[in-house]
């Protein structure tokens, strides 16, 4: 699949080559999602600016999540097994229909393996008084994932390669734009979720998934608040012989950004959202997700931001034990992003 990777860099120098203008319009939340290898297979909200870019105008960002996860639990008919390292590069552009409308596209690769950071990880959680999850049960930096419920597989996952999940097509209405100076935004966001992932194997569940989500923004002087309530539907997956429903799942995202200077944004973030799965008896599994992203973003130009965040399961093991977040973003300059 290195011939995709290698697709999604020259798609991303395409739109952000140097016959395009670049522009300093503020990019929005730090474009982290939870990488929970189960949450790969459903539409799961991915923090979005409530600024869509005028007509004519681009957004792009490409990222890589690195990801350490370590799950072994089980219930009387459920078995949840993940012990992995994961590399999700990711590819978002957003192109404005109009000067209050746009769409996007999302398109994730992931790798699995079985990593390098058992050890560290061990001494890391040892130096902080908490557990290792029973990490060190298993050969060190060894890959495990399967999933399976009273005898019945439901996907097994493969270690190596670069694999394409299913990617997220999404349309955003501006439903409140800036009046008279008060910088508060707001719009709507309605995303389907594609299944180009091979469910087999856990990078997708086979079927469509859709959602709707109202990102809003409120900035005063130096800080920015970000908000983003949504509601998801979602299809039951394809499995390899177990009977597995999903159930609908709501979320919250909130994020604060504050401008040290122009250069400089520091951030935080916290995201939520309810399982996407029947109830299994697993608390990790039932009690849903919540993930915090502590990190930054630096302005190189009017054209580019460099974007990082050290993201952590604060409250249960549904999300990866940590997540270093890598990313860059281009918006174009000679439009003016708050035009409406």
């Amino acid at each position: 699949m290195m011939h995709i990777a290698r697709l999604f860099l020259l798609a991303f120098l395409l739109i952000t080559g140097p016959g395009c203008a670049g522009g300093g319009a503020d990019p929005g939340p730090l474009q982290v999602q939870n990488r929970f290898p189960l949450h790969l297979l459903f539409l799961t909200p991915r923090p979005a600016s409530a600024l869509t870019p005028p007509a004519g105008g681009w957004r792009a960002a490409l990222a890589i999540d690195y990801s350490s996860i370590y799950v072994d639990e089980s219930s009387r008919q459920w078995n949840f097994l993940a012990d992995m390292e994961t590399a999700v590069v990711d590819l978002s552009v957003v192109y404005g229909l109009s000067n209050r409308a746009a769409i996007r596209l999302d398109m994730p690769l992931v790798h699995m393996g079985g990593g390098f950071l058992d050890s560290f990880l061990e001494s890391y959680h040892d130096a902080l008084g908490v557990s290792n999850y029973g990490r060190e049960n298993r050969p060190k930096d060894s890959f495990a994932y399967r999933i399976d419920r009273e005898g019945s597989l439901w996907f097994e996952g493969e270690s190596g390669g670069l694999h394409l999940a299913d990617i997220t097509i999404s349309g955003q209405w501006t439903i409140f734009p800036s009046i008279a100076g008060y910088h508060a935004y707001s719009s709507m966001l309605v995303s389907l979720k594609v299944p180009t992932g091979d469910s087999r194997h856990g990078y997708g569940s086979g079927r469509w998934d859709a959602g709707v989500f109202l990102p809003t923004e409120w900035r005063r002087n130096q800080w920015s608040l970000y908000a983003m309530p949504g509601f998801m539907w979602h299809s039951d997956p394809d499995t390899r012989g177990a009977d597995v429903s999903a159930r609908n799942a709501f979320s919250m995202f909130v994020g604060a950004a504050y401008a040290y200077s122009e250069q400089w944004h520091w951030m935080a973030q916290l995201n939520y959202f309810s399982s996407p799965i029947e109830k299994t008896g697993v608390a990790l599994v039932d009690d849903g997700a919540y993930e915090l992203a502590l990190g930054f973003r630096r302005t190189l130009n009017d054209a580019w931001h460099l974007e990082f965040a050290f993201c952590e399961d604060i409250f249960t093991k549904a999300a990866p034990d940590f997540s270093l977040h890598l990313g860059v973003v281009w918006t174009r300059a000679d439009l003016d992003f708050d035009r409406r």
